[in-house]
């Protein structure tokens, strides 16, 4: 017996009115508390019947089917549905499809709350099922809510074999186990389609990246979720050998992460005093209730832009050949409250499952005193600035860019390629403007100092900014550069009024 046909069992033994389940496979879960509460003889059964939108009532056994017949002339709707309800005998269950769309509406609240009383008298049930249910504050004492859970690893490790075996393909072991790792997060249903279409005949059998990119789009269906798909690593990203050699050793280390969380310009969504609305003050209290309860580890990255924050956070992920999963927690706002607060739900909830609760949260922050203090405790792993690069970081991001633009044998058409600092004074630049002037150069064909003419640097643009960061993080949080807390170049004059920088 399925552990949400036990629960539901339970609940309709000691006469429960009114159940929630949270599935992401409702015909699943439907047939798993059928089965659970079934008594083995068909014609003695209470009815067991369901209503959607689209079919309205339909039955699941011989009664149900003699009941959805006698009420099929009814209006299609929820409110209705829950109406005639009333009319099912003792014993009898009802399921209701897509509950999120309907538990908002006055009409479904009221008509909810009057069988409460009346089917808690004669062990009727109403199943309210949706992939994510936030239940109104109407009914939140009186509907009891249950959680289906996502298939565990062993599981998986069944349809994967199940699915072999329906292919006649031999199933071999390593490849079990790297197929549970690329399928964990998906439901039982969608875990047995990415199975099946990643076979591709018997002699070649699972293909595991096609299973992964199959995994991608599922996750990529929740609201303000992206997978990244670069494949990028640390060695393509110049200077930030801190933060490099720190980050490679927490996603290699005795809490190994099973996913990377990657919120952009976090203080953008969280900063402030909120909105009006109250979503972005209900988005900052879900992720603090989820970090917190889930134990996870955090940084966050904050420096001017362009300064390899969200480089470094992206590429994490394949130094430990996990999934980085982007949360924008714009896209998860829907055009109502309740809606928004269902979204990010969710989304966290495709967060637990692909992490299976071990996930690494990156945030980057171009403004860290807009976060909230109670945010900013939990990243628990500390704030690195990154600052500009040094001349010897800007070196080795020089070559990493004329390398990926201009490689061995294809240089003739630009001429003065070997052109770094002597010829180009990119002092003061951020990686993402040397990336810039050498994109530049490639499209015109010209050298690089004349492509440095239409590079602005943001040292220049947003000199203010750039200081007032500066002085924020210094002693106070680490450096992605250097070993240490980060200490700003401070500029004292000299009795005869030259300036000279001192590293302190």
């Amino acid at each position: 017996m399925s552990e949400i046909g036990q629960q539901v069992k339970n609940a309709r033994r000691v006469s429960t009115p009114l159940v929630a389940i949270n599935t992401h496979d409702p015909a699943a879960t439907i047939k798993a508390v059928c089965a659970a509460i079934d008594s083995g003889n068909d014609a003695m059964e209470p009815a067991k019947v369901q209503w959607d939108f689209v079919r309205g009532f339909t039955g699941l056994n011989a009664r149900g089917e003699a009941w959805s017949k006698d009420h099929s002339g009814a209006e299609n709707s929820c409110y209705v549905a829950l109406w005639l309800a009333m009319q099912l005998e003792p014993g009898s269950i009802l399921f209701i499809h897509q509950a999120n769309l309907w538990l908002s509406e006055p009409g479904v609240i009221q008509a909810a709350w009057n069988l409460r009383d009346a089917f808690k008298a004669d062990q009727r049930m109403v199943t309210f099922l949706a992939k994510c249910l936030i239940l109104p504050a109407e009914l939140s004492d009186d509907i009891t809510t249950f959680e289906e859970p996502l298939p565990t690893e062993t599981e998986l490790a069944e349809i994967v074999a199940r699915q072999h075996n329906n292919a006649e393909v031999k199933l071999d072991p390593a490849v079990q186990a790297k197929a549970v790792e690329a399928l964990r997060g998906l439901s039982a249903f969608a875990a047995e389609q990415a199975t099946a279409l990643s076979l591709k005949s018997r002699a070649k059998g699972l293909d595991l990246n096609d299973c992964w990119e199959r995994k991608r789009l599922q996750i990529e269906q929740t609201p303000g979720l992206k997978v990244f798909r670069g494949g990028e690593t640390f060695e393509q990203i110049g200077g930030c050998d801190v933060i490099k050699q720190f980050v490679s050793r927490v996603v290699q280390g005795k809490a190994r992460p099973n996913a990377v969380v990657f919120v952009d310009e976090i203080e953008k969504m969280l900063g402030g005093r909120g909105d009006t609305s109250g979503v972005s003050q209900d988005q900052l209290g879900a992720i603090l209730t989820y970090m917190q309860d889930h134990n996870a580890a955090g940084m966050i990255f904050i420096g001017p832009p362009g300064a390899a924050k969200s480089a470094i956070a992206k590429a994490a992920g394949n130094e430990a050949g996990i999934p980085t999963v982007q949360l924008d927690l714009g896209a998860c706002k829907g055009s109502l409250v309740g809606q928004s607060e269902q979204q990010l739900r969710a989304a966290l909830k495709v967060v637990d499952a692909v992490s299976n609760g071990r996930s690494l949260w990156i945030a980057t922050c171009n403004a860290i005193a807009d976060l909230p203090p109670e945010l900013r405790r939990r990243f628990t792993l500390g704030t690195f600035f990154f600052d500009l690069p040094s001349a010897e970081e800007r070196a080795a991001i020089w070559d990493l860019y004329v390398e990926k633009y201009f490689p061995e044998g294809t240089r003739a058409g630009y001429p003065m390629l070997e052109a770094r600092d002597n010829l180009v004074n990119s002092d003061g630049w951020t990686g993402a403007e040397i990336r810039q002037c050498c994109d530049i150069a490639w499209r015109l064909g010209c050298t690089l100092q004349e492509a440095a003419e239409f590079v602005v640097p943001v040292s220049r643009s947003a000199a203010d900014k750039l200081e007032a960061l500066r002085s924020q993080a210094d002693g106070r949080f680490l450096s992605a550069s250097h070993p240490g807390v980060y200490q700003r170049k401070k500029v004292n004059p000299t009795a005869t009024g030259r300036q000279i920088s001192l590293d302190e």
